[in-house]
């Protein structure tokens, strides 16, 4: 990168201004505002130079719509930002009461507090005029408001630009500026203009990728001189030559290459011939199609997904040498477990996960400076393969908190493989794409999207910035190979019946109590009464999102090994659970939701007589999915029926599409057009609210004793870490990510927005005293927990 030659305010040279102080062996070490100054500069420096941060800032203001003089303005002003932005350190009371700087004694009647991120913003503007003391074009003008918020904010969260009027109001006299008043008089009225701006998301991400910078880089110039512990973004270099080798080594990829050169010695089972050919054709598409910024994956539920992707990955990261990270997303922590296990012998530590129940990855001896480089890697996703959950990936696009958008940095030049898309909120369908599109396509992101179930979502956009590109042409022809057409067999009659009553569906559930048989309801409580009317006349289990890792996986293992049982589940089964059973029963809902139900089923295709499913009604699906648009077309339609038997996906997601468009047209607050306006006025509240994927929940903390776990104990633990004062702040993060696992164990998620009374409240979660109370052969009794909690929604 060409490094920009920036002028330093005469008051960041003064080496009497500091930045931090630390206490080292018993001594105090202090830092000037000028070595903090150069060093965040240096780790974007850093980033420009490992991840080409700086080529991408120069494609997004190109994309605004700023050409030749004022975009070279643009980039400086943008740089200047980062450099600037603990310019209000100059704070006299900041100085003396915050780092104890005895020199700005006299000096602290100038300040009003010694808050300095506002200043910062005020000083940046008065910086910048002074620079360029002719009047700056409308469109400059209002990226420089825009960076000067990204300044006032980097010490908090993001909210909306539009409010933006506190730099008009600065009077301290350490900092008042002698400059046209007008500059910060007339900030408010830069961030609301709406016309200014060439391409208005393409705007909000340069915005928001100025904010992460400001904030990421100067996180990592504080701990380098807080901890002595230096960032090295962990990139993947040549091409992923060494990925590559350990993937091609494996079993099943030789396997594949065997069959690739020789098809007609091919001597395995005629399933995995199928998987074969899936396979190379992706892989053909993907090489013929390397300029695509999105690239969609169908194909049937058991074909393989899974490692065609890990290929498609490998094989981007071969061809385009910019690509330096994977990122594979997911919608369910059981899809990222199970994804882990698969690739974990292949890749090592280079791949690390990224949830909420995964302990934080630490190298070395457990040393004090281990745990500061292992949180600082972790906030910043900074390993070579992240899994990760789509609410962490949609944090870093769209979330108004600081540390939450660190992963941002990363996923600039990256492949990202999204799994199970169908599963996202569907009201906002149409603004994913529009977002993804244009992250895909400025931050140089390389997107898979894969789903046996695919909506290809590009088609509910106006106008298709990005390229798209289809991996396989032709997914009917392995739809309707007899392998995965014959598989399952469907059946409708009991749909007949209206509204099923749980006694008559008993009945027809004990005629294949022999089996393996898989009946999903499409609420808890239901399928908890279900299990209850059954147990003592089957060998009946109960599986749902309630249910805790270990109960999970010890019943997966009496499935995998045979046993006849009737699992009684949720829609927690639909995807990331990997089992194969015989005969199923589902509560109907959306169509997406009753084709993954039926990869459940015959998995292995080796049921050569082929499976049976039934669908029933009994809970009302809209309870559930209230507000998505694809309940208008239920299976209790015959024409949908027949859409699902024949895979016809293409044609439901077209009029699922149609009533979208139509939902997003209308002048109301739902109308695509808001997007523009709330990106080129930055308001990053109005949009992470937009966005949001997952409502904000409560955790209760459910205590009881489940073989040798005690939640007791548990719970006790967990508020002496909270109070260990021997503890860093990076190491009392990483042992909280450690106790993650045991903590799940005995956590259920709530939607409510009042606390249960008499619940004790730490660390963001709610203890129920006496967890017994509510826990059958333990299972949650949601039942008992709500009258306890007194009208609880669960």
């Amino acid at each position: 990168m060409l490094k920009v030659s920036l002028v330093s305010p005469h008051q960041l040279q003064d080496t009497r201004y500091l930045a931090h102080s630390r206490t080292l062996n018993g001594h105090r070490q202090t830092e000037t505002l000028l070595a903090h100054s150069q060093l965040t500069l240096y780790y974007f420096e850093k980033y420009c130079s490992i991840k080409d941060i700086d080529k991408i800032i120069k494609k997004l203001i190109e994309a605004c719509g700023f050409q030749g003089e004022e975009a070279d303005k643009v980039y400086l002003a943008f740089v200047y930002a980062i450099y600037l932005h603990d310019y209000g350190k100059i704070n006299p009371r900041y100085q003396y009461d915050v780092l104890e700087n005895k020199v700005f004694y006299a000096m602290r009647e100038q300040a009003i507090n010694s808050n300095h991120a506002l200043a910062s913003a005020y000083l940046y503007l008065d910086h910048m005029y002074r620079l360029w003391p002719g009047r700056p074009t409308p469109a400059l003008a209002k990226c420089l408001a825009n960076f000067a918020y990204c300044i006032s904010k980097h010490h908090g969260n993001l909210g909306n630009g539009h409010d933006f009027s506190e730099l008009e109001h600065v009077a301290e006299k350490y900092c008042i500026s002698d400059i046209d008043q007008s500059v910060f008089e007339h900030t408010q009225f830069y961030m609301q203009q709406q016309k200014l701006i060439k391409q208005p998301i393409a705007f909000y991400i340069l915005c928001r990728l100025l904010y992460t910078l400001i904030v990421g880089c100067d996180y990592c110039a504080t701990q380098e001189f807080m901890t002595g512990c230096a960032m090295h973004p962990a990139i993947i270099g040549a091409g992923g030559r060494e990925l590559a080798q350990s993937y091609n080594e494996s079993a099943i990829c030789r396997s594949i290459r065997q069959y690739q050169y020789n098809p007609s010695d091919f001597d395995g089972d005629p399933i995995n011939e199928l998987r074969n050919e899936l396979f190379l054709e992706a892989e053909r598409n993907l090489i013929a199609n390397p300029d695509a910024h999105i690239y969609y994956l169908e194909a049937p539920t058991g074909a393989g997904k899974t490692n065609m992707a890990i290929n498609l990955a490998l094989r981007v990261l071969q061809t385009n040498s910019n690509i330096s990270n994977i990122f594979y997303v997911f919608p369910f922590n059981t899809l990222v477990e199970q994804t882990k296990s698969t690739l974990l012998p292949l890749f090592g530590d280079k791949l690390a996960v990224i949830n909420s129940i995964t302990p934080v990855v630490v190298g070395g001896d457990d040393r004090v400076e281990d745990y500061s480089v292992a949180w600082l890697d972790h906030l910043f996703n900074n390993y070579p393969i992240v899994l990760t959950s789509h609410v962490n990936f949609f944090n870093a696009l769209f979330s108004c908190g600081r540390n939450q958008g660190f992963p941002l940095l990363k996923l600039c030049n990256s492949v990202i493989v999204i799994d199970e898309i169908q599963s996202y909120k569907n009201a906002i369908w149409r603004e994913i794409i529009s977002f993804l599109q244009k992250y895909a396509k400025l931050l140089n992101m390389k997107i898979i999207i894969m789903s046996a179930t695919l909506p290809q979502l590009d088609k509910l956009l106006k106008t298709a910035d990005a390229k798209f590109a289809t991996l396989i042409e032709k997914p009917e022809k392995y739809y309707h190979h007899p392998l995965f057409r014959d598989r399952v067999r469907l059946d409708f009659s009991l749909l007949a019946e209206e509204k099923i009553t749980l006694d008559r569906l008993k009945k027809e559930v004990l005629c294949f109590k022999d089996k393996r048989v898989l009946v999903e309801f499409i609420k808890k409580k239901t399928a908890r009464e279900f299990y209850m009317i059954c147990k003592d006349e089957c060998n009946a289990v109960l599986l749902t999102g309630d249910d805790n890792a270990i109960r999970r996986e010890e019943i997966i293992k009496r499935i995998r090994n045979g046993e006849q049982l009737v699992l009684i589940a949720t829609q927690v089964i639909e995807a990331g659970i990997d089992i194969d059973m015989e005969i199923g029963f589902k509560d109907i809902s959306l169509l997406d939701a009753e084709e993954q139900f039926l990869g459940r089923v015959n998995r292995s295709c080796l049921n050569q007589g082929g499976a049976l499913v039934y669908f029933f009604d009994y809970d009302d699906a809209s309870l559930i999915y209230r507000g998505d648009a694809r309940l208008y077309y239920s299976i209790r339609d015959p024409a949908i029926q027949q859409l699902l038997n024949e895979k016809r996906f293409a044609e439901f997601y077209a009029t699922v599409f149609k009533d979208l468009i139509t939902r997003t047209s209308r002048s109301n607050e739902k109308n695509i057009a808001n997007l523009d306006k709330h990106c080129t006025q930055f308001n990053c509240k109005e949009i992470e609210a937009h966005m949001r994927l997952i409502e904000p929940n409560l955790q209760l903390f459910v205590p009881y004793v489940w073989g040798d776990l005690d939640g007791y104990q548990v719970w006790e633990e967990f508020k002496a870490l909270g109070s260990n004062k021997a503890l860093s702040y990076a190491q009392l993060m990483v042992e909280y990510s450690r106790m993650a696992p045991k903590i799940s164990y005995f956590t259920y998620q709530v939607f409510r927005n009042n606390t249960p009374a008499g619940a004790e409240e730490y660390g963001g979660y709610f203890f129920i005293d006496g967890g017994e109370r509510f826990i059958e052969e333990g299972v949650l009794n949601r039942e008992e927990l709500e009258k306890y909690c007194r009208g609880i929604f669960l």
